[in-house]
């Protein structure tokens, strides 16, 4: 008798421990509608599918995901997966983040592929419009870098704020509302705006500005070229952004509710995992190489958190 139901006993505890190692094993086929940019599309597409393969591991991730639109990508494709949904991503292409944004308010996407700062959407026209993701980073964790052209040494030489001030103006896309209300904080209130990062990069190579606050990338310099274009960080010197960023799911597409709380449950298995902060770092978010810059707004952020 007990010779017959051994092996059923260790079979139900294989299956257990199988379904509990990976949770996505039995995930739903779903095509989920994801709102992002051109910029982010290209990136994505031009990516192997060895590196789209998901759920990803937490010893090692895929090299090709060192950008920061695609690690926010992975970490929604990711996420979903270990929430029980299999999702093939159909891209709804905006020209810039507040009309991605905007495609979620009236159903044409379900879901974001950027990450959005509280501040931004804690607002009263998006109360019944969306949900709201729980944190993908947290307060202070977002850092950027002050970049400019390698031949403008006035910003290059800058190591303070008022060194700043005196070298020049900053440039910010429109929607920045973060950005903006971090350099009005430290006293910078003359600020220029453009549409789209293409344009934030050629507004800086006309000379209408001098300098942009922005993320890391993990080349091997640390610039970033766009249109032709290369910008440089000014070393040693770093912004710390003190909003939590989100994904937002939006409340007017018939699969919100469904592609919601399969995110949740997503993020809360990513982050004790720990594959959150991996991607995060492999994608620029966290910047090992400028981990001992300093920056520029830390009393502030104290203050605040």
């Amino acid at each position: 008798m007990s010779r017959n139901r051994a092996p059923i006993i260790f079979t139900a505890a294989f299956l257990l421990a199988v379904t509990y190692t990976f949770p996505a094993l039995a995930a739903e086929k779903m095509l989920v509608a994801v709102a992002t940019t051109k910029n982010a599309i290209e990136k994505y597409g031009n990516l192997p599918e060895s590196a789209k393969t998901v759920p990803l591991s937490d010893q090692k991730l895929p090299p090709e995901i060192k950008t920061r639109c695609i690690a926010s990508l992975m970490i929604l494709k990711n996420a979903l997966k270990l929430g029980g949904i299999d999702a093939q991503l159909n891209f709804m292409q905006a020209p810039n983040v507040r009309r991605e944004e905007d495609g979620l308010l009236k159903g044409y996407a379900v879901v974001s592929s950027h990450l959005f700062n509280l501040s931004s959407i804690d607002q009263p026209k998006y109360k019944d419009k969306i949900y709201v993701s729980d944190p993908v980073i947290n307060d202070g964790e977002f850092e950027k870098g002050v970049f400019c052209l390698p031949s403008n040494h006035k910003v290059m030489n800058a190591r303070t704020i008022e060194d700043l001030k005196k070298a020049g103006k900053p440039l910010i896309g429109i929607h920045w509302s973060n950005e903006c209300q971090t350099l009005n904080n430290l006293g910078i209130e003359t600020i220029e705006k453009g549409p789209t990062i293409d344009c934030l990069f050629r507004m800086i190579k006309a000379g209408r500005a001098d300098w942009i606050p922005l993320g890391f990338h993990n080349s091997k310099d640390l610039s970033v070229t766009r249109s032709g274009i290369t910008l440089v960080p000014v070393k040693g010197i770093k912004f710390s952004l003190t909003e939590s960023r989100h994904f937002i799911v939006s409340k007017e597409h018939p699969d919100g509710e469904k592609i919601f709380e399969a995110l949740q449950k997503g993020i809360k298995i990513m982050r004790e995992k720990g594959v959150i902060k991996k991607l995060l770092t492999q994608g620029g978010f966290y910047c090992r190489a400028t981990k001992d810059w300093t920056i520029l707004n830390s009393d502030s952020f104290l203050v605040d958190n």
